[in-house]
């Protein structure tokens, strides 16, 4: 009796993950041609997020000193604005 073809029928595309890579390439060509993208910009979202977190994220300080105007200073309107 002969199975189906199936993943666990490996003698289409031969044994091991080289035949399961080859069955789903066969298969659904779009999805196994993507996962690289899809897991290469997982990881670098989860990179991004930590080295963010790793550097206060946006709790930064503006800056270290106060500057004061006088209120008859020309550059007092360019400030408010």
């Amino acid at each position: 009796m002969k199975l189906p073809e199936s993943i666990l029928n490996p003698e289409k595309y031969g044994p091991g993950i080289k035949g399961m890579l080859r069955q789903g390439l066969h298969e659904m060509p779009l999805i196994m041609l993507s996962l690289p993208f899809c897991v290469f910009g997982t990881g670098l979202i989860l990179y991004q997020t930590y080295q963010y977190n790793k550097r206060d994220g946006m709790n930064k300080k503006y800056k270290l000193e106060y500057t004061l105007y006088r209120p008859d200073d020309p550059r007092v309107k360019f400030i408010k604005d």
